[in-house]
């Protein structure tokens, strides 16, 4: 499997190259714009339309040609300075194309790391799925393409984002299997802080609270969701996370297994 440490390019995190394991940054917005719209779909045309789109939000100037012609070229300027010939950006009538390894880019070797964690997860092989999980978190430096500005591609930001809760849920899911539950309190309690109106997370926190003899705060931990839903959506815990609060009163373990 692959590391961190035999990844190029970087968007998760600031978008860069890596020479020897060190960032070479692109200069410019629209630079790294032009970058990440390519390396999102690596191994792909990606058409000049779709670039603007990432790039101007749709809004593109009247010089657009010419300016997606001077990122490609001041791309092509650092892939050499990373050690990446610069025909890896390769150039279409109708568009761009990023021709590297899926496994030079840390969005690929994270999402190939998470699946074979599911794999070995499905399979009760708990102790190295933890292990391909803490491989593939570790490859986030920050907010996916955090220098970037378009509106655009935040939302695809916000879609990578969203691939790390994942990847953290199972990883509190193996810590649960392996019985490692303060470190699975932890995961959840910091998921919730991010997402403080997901209620499945409130209930997988109740029931590890509750099997480390915790019955307080897995208590305390239903009042606070209550407290949060009502005051900043107007709704009341749904079925699922009341059924448990009262499995935790009657101490009615039929519910409140975990895992």
């Amino acid at each position: 499997m692959s590391t961190w440490n035999d990844v190029t390019i970087r968007l998760l995190g600031t978008v860069s190259f890596l020479k020897d394991g060190v960032p070479v940054p692109l200069q410019g917005q629209r630079q790294r714009r032009f970058l990440a719209s390519l390396a999102l779909r690596n191994g792909q045309v990606v058409s000049k339309e779709a670039i603007s789109e990432d790039s101007w939000d749709g809004e593109p100037p009247l010089t657009v040609s010419g300016q997606l012609q001077t990122s490609a070229w001041m791309v092509r300027k650092v892939l050499a300075q990373a050690g990446i010939p610069r025909d890896t950006l390769v150039s279409h009538d109708r568009g761009y194309e990023l021709r590297m390894a899926h496994e030079a880019v840390d969005l690929f070797v994270f999402r190939e790391a998470v699946h074979s964690a599911r794999e070995s997860y499905q399979r009760g092989r708990y102790a190295d799925a933890a292990g391909r999980l803490d491989a593939a978190l570790a490859l986030w430096r920050g907010p996916a393409l955090a220098d970037v500005t378009s509106s655009r591609l935040r939302l695809k930001a916000e879609a990578l984002e969203a691939e790390r809760t994942s990847a953290v849920e199972l990883r509190a899911q193996t810590d649960i299997a392996l019985g490692r539950h303060p470190e699975a309190i932890k995961r959840l309690s910091e998921l919730i802080d991010r997402d403080p109106f997901r209620e499945d997370l409130y209930v997988s926190l109740m029931k590890v609270y509750y099997a480390e003899g915790r019955q307080t705060d897995a208590i305390q931990v239903f009042h606070e969701a209550k407290r949060i839903l009502r005051e900043q959506i107007g709704v009341n815990p749904g079925a699922r996370m009341t059924t448990v609060m009262q499995a935790i009163l009657r101490q009615d373990e039929r519910f409140l297994r975990v895992g």
